[in-house]
């Protein structure tokens, strides 16, 4: 092998350039993996003007507005898999929603035929503009009970299908709003202890309202309060219907079996694994949709019986699809704007929950199966879903966590299963939707019944009470006023009760004031003496920052406890007072705080007493010292400057030298035994003082 010779020296300054090179390389390296690991990620904060562009940028790109239509994404990826799993689930939801929808239309106070049309538009909708493939949107018990309490009092049946109506277009329309402008945040300002209050006391109000139709009694409305309902019963018991009874304890009796049923895995009776198989498959079907096979039973036996006046039967179901035409938001004589008003306060909590039960599920299967969910493309979704439903009749719906479990165990592998669910539903309504009118009232009060039961949640009371019990008192509250008002109340009691838990450490903050004594030996250099000067120090500190609503909380706390407080610390012994105020958290309070602290600075200077802040930018201290005042670590005076400080405490002493000849200090620091006196250690210092005077002074 031949090459061409290198001289020594440039051999040398090759290596030495690429081991440079090389070193260089190696810094780069180091100095990108710096940039990627010394990184600061931020959250949250105050609204700025960079908020809201960002918020614009993302409306001015295709990816943003793509996303807005989010089966665009998995659509074209659509499969023959996903095609047999979405439409085997679907029509398994299908089975369950139909006799569902006629029970909650029973809930709401609204004719029967309004629950399956409430439940197909939802899901065509969710299918096109949804992010989660698990989710189905219908009609649900609490939507029911809030749709019955947002009706006005005396209103006729008519009426009521039109403010349903116009339930379902408003709540759709505002949903959209928070959707497009990314305000589904504000959705998180109802607490867990709430939601679960609410939701226990909802379902305890509508299991109670069942009851009536279970005994075949016909008094009142199912939004009635505890209270109202119990004085019905009293009164009506003399009217039970007895067929109704048995019917309903039967249906309850059935549905209760077919859930809690457990089939075995392994072959039994002699059967072959492949016909056990089948046979659990069935079983499992059969108890999947086991609301629709009561319903269909139930409405078979109401035809057979229908001419004897025994059971009694919902009759007048329209029948057929309805017509898609534009929501009446006017009618006898009345406005849009009078309309809305009569529904108007009712909407809020309407929303909310609507918007909180279907995000909170679709949260859950997201987590469960590993994919994303897009809070803000949720809520538009469901708005556009309420206001194309309230074109079909429909009443506001929202997210079913049973039925949306059932469709995830059903095998659903896409958004487009609820299509199919729809689609079954429609087919339902078209076709056999005459029938409805044969399913016995009590089979219905059964439906609801079990699918309520699960509502109950008794264990955050045991849950709150070992972690945090004053948050029970959301809980009860919500309760209490839902037994004894209404349920739209009771939210109200809770949300108000839950916000002054959550306002009321802003407004009383945690403030601390430490006082502490100190006793200094004053040092006179000249004529060679000592004198002992007694100080107390307050220091105050508040364990966070300070807003507007504890001003008034901050001035009466300096005047009462620290200004002008009892003599319980014998002050007449103090010879010097000082409050010293930790500003460190100030960066972070307000204007109106800060002005509090100004007047706080001005009592101090009328009662004669002294008072400094530390950790405080001198922005701060600009508003809050009054002008004239002496500004933050202003030097000694001279009376002190030529005297030197010894503070006393229990575990160091510091001593202080000052030479005023040479204009310096010297300071040095000595530990004192803690089991010494105070009279022991003054005596110490004295005579060490004393050792280290210059000759010259002990002579005078």
């Amino acid at each position: 092998m031949t090459g061409t010779a290198i001289p020594k020296s440039r051999r040398s300054s090759a290596s030495s350039t690429t081991s440079e090179t090389a070193r260089q390389n190696i810094s780069l390296k180091k100095n990108s993996e710096a940039e990627e690991v010394d990184r600061v990620v931020k959250t949250g904060g105050d609204f700025t003007w960079d908020d809201v562009k960002a918020g614009l940028r993302g409306y001015c790109n295709a990816t943003a507005w793509r996303g807005r239509l989010p089966c665009t994404y998995w659509l074209p990826k659509y499969s023959i898999q996903d095609f047999r799993g979405d439409m085997i689930a679907g029509l398994t939801v299908g089975l369950t929603v139909v006799p569902l929808g006629l029970a909650y239309a029973a809930v709401a106070d609204l004719p029967l035929e309004m629950g399956p049309y409430s439940a197909f538009m939802g899901v065509f909708m969710y299918a096109l503009f949804g992010t989660a493939k698990d989710l189905t949107l219908g009609p649900t018990a609490l939507m029911s009970l809030m749709t019955a309490a947002a009706m006005p009092v005396g209103v006729t049946a008519q009426d009521r299908v039109n403010y349903a109506i116009l339930l379902s277009f408003y709540s759709g329309l505002v949903q959209l709003f928070l959707g497009i402008f990314n305000l589904g945040f504000l959705v998180n300002f109802v607490s867990e202890p709430v939601i679960s209050g609410f939701t226990s006391a909802s379902a305890f109000v509508i299991l109670y309202g069942q009851i009536k139709t279970l005994l075949g009694l016909k008094f009142g409305t199912s939004t009635d309060s505890v209270v109202a309902q119990t004085k019905g019963y009293i009164d009506s018991i003399q009217n039970i219907n007895g067929w109704d009874t048995l019917l309903g304890m039967v249906c309850i009796g059935v549905l209760l079996i077919m859930k809690d049923i457990k089939y075995p895995k392994s072959p039994r009776l002699g059967m072959s694994q492949r016909a056990w198989g089948f046979l659990g498959e069935t079983v499992r079907t059969i108890k999947a949709v086991r609301y629709g096979v009561i319903v269909v039973i139930t409405t078979g036996l109401g035809y057979y019986v229908s001419g004897a006046n025994r059971i009694t039967l919902t009759n007048d179901v329209k029948s057929g699809v309805p017509p898609f035409r534009l929501p009446e938001l006017a009618w006898n004589n009345q406005t849009a704007l009078e309309r809305a008003t009569d529904i108007g306060p009712s909407l809020p909590f309407l929303i909310l929950f609507c918007s909180l039960d279907a995000i909170s599920i679709a949260k859950s299967f997201a987590t469960q199966f590993h994919y994303k969910i897009i809070p803000s493309q949720e809520l538009i979704a469901q708005g556009i879903a309420n206001i194309a439903g309230s074109f079909v009749g429909a009443f506001p719906v929202t997210g079913s966590f049973t039925r949306s479990a059932l469709l995830s165990q059903s095998g659903v592998r896409t958004p487009m299963g609820g299509v199919w669910t729809g689609a079954f539903v429609l087919f339902t309504t078209a076709v056999v939707s005459e029938a409805f009118k044969y399913v016995p009232k009590a089979a219905l009060a059964a439906v609801v019944v079990s699918a309520v039961i699960n509502l109950f949640d008794f264990k955050i009371f045991k849950e709150l009470w070992h972690i945090n019990r004053k948050e029970l008192l959301p809980v009860v509250t919500t309760i209490i006023v839902s037994f004894t008002v209404s349920v739209d109340y009771g939210i109200l009691a809770g949300i108000g009760m839950s916000l002054l838990l959550l306002l009321y450490p802003i407004a009383r903050p945690s403030i601390v004031a430490h006082f502490h004594r100190e006793t200094m030996i004053v040092h006179t250099i000249q004529v060679n003496s000592a004198t002992d000067r007694r100080t107390l120090r307050i220091t105050v500190k508040p364990h966070g920052a300070l807003f507007f609503p504890s001003a008034e909380h901050l001035k009466d706390f300096f005047q009462e406890s620290i200004i002008h407080r009892e003599n319980s610390l014998n002050l007449e012994t103090f010879d010097d007072e000082e409050i010293i105020f930790d500003g460190v958290y100030l960066e972070e309070s307000d204007f109106t705080t800060l002005k509090a602290l100004k007047s706080i600075v001005r009592m101090c200077q009328r009662a004669g007493k002294t008072i400094r802040f530390e950790n405080t930018s001198s922005q701060v201290m600009a508003i809050i010292l009054p002008k004239g005042t002496a500004k933050k670590d202003a030097p000694m005076s001279d009376a002190v400057a030529n005297e030197t400080a010894t503070p006393i405490g229990n575990d160091y002493v510091m001593v202080d030298i000052l030479n005023s000849r040479r204009k310096s200090s010297i300071h040095r620091t000595e530990t004192v035994e803690t089991n010494l006196n105070e009279e022991e250690i003054v005596d110490r210092l004295r005579g060490d003082f004393l050792q280290e005077t210059p000759s010259e002074n002990k002579k005078a």
